[in-house]
């Protein structure tokens, strides 16, 4: 497939909820992007919690997001196992779209360490960085810290922030929270203790 412009929109995705939905949609129109790769982790750096398998999260998401074209659910950190490193996929991505432009989602609550990131200064070289709002009030010293660690340009996603999280839901399932079709498949696989 000819893309000119991809988005990466990583996570754990545990399970996907209507936050991931507005800011990839928001993300896809407003930097016209022609395909955006979704990809839940296999082992998230930041994260030690493994509850739903990498097989539920992939048909969560095919849920989510069925109907945009746009849109693709990547499995390759699942494929690749261990812990999912953003070097990687990007490395990856680099492969199979060599002449595209790549930029990379992360949300606010990441990009305080985003410098301590492995191969966090290769991830810069290859892809334009893209932060989306989710809690943070003022993100500039944040994108300032990472332009001056890469001299780099960093955009910020003109998102609304949301109030939903996944870890939210585990703690509490609220329905309310989850796409259309994602809470009758969380029920009917007697996922998150449903």
């Amino acid at each position: 497939m000819t893309a000119n412009k991809i988005g990466i929109f990583g996570g754990s995705f545990n399970p996907v909820h209507k936050g991931h939905i507005l800011v990839a949609e928001k993300f896809i129109k407003e930097l016209g992007l022609d395909l955006l790769y979704i990809i839940p982790n296999h082992i998230s750096p930041f994260k030690d919690l493994e509850n739903v398998s990498g097989e539920d999260r992939i048909e969560m998401l095919k849920i989510a997001f069925s109907g945009n074209s746009k849109i693709a659910i990547g499995d390759m950190e699942l494929k690749r196992g261990g812990r999912s490193y953003t070097c990687d996929t990007v490395e990856e991505i680099k492969k199979l779209h060599p002449h595209s432009q790549l930029f990379l989602l992360i949300g606010d609550d990441l990009a305080e360490g985003f410098t301590r990131w492995k191969n966090a200064k290769f991830i810069l070289e290859n892809v334009n960085l893209v932060i989306a709002t989710r809690n943070c009030e003022n993100l500039l010293p944040l994108a300032e810290n990472i332009k001056g660690f890469a001299q780099t340009s960093v955009d910020f996603l003109h998102n609304e922030a949301f109030e939903c999280s996944s870890s939210s839901f585990r703690r509490n399932p609220d329905h309310s929270s989850l796409p259309q079709g994602v809470y009758e498949y969380i029920k009917k696989r007697g996922l998150y203790g449903l």
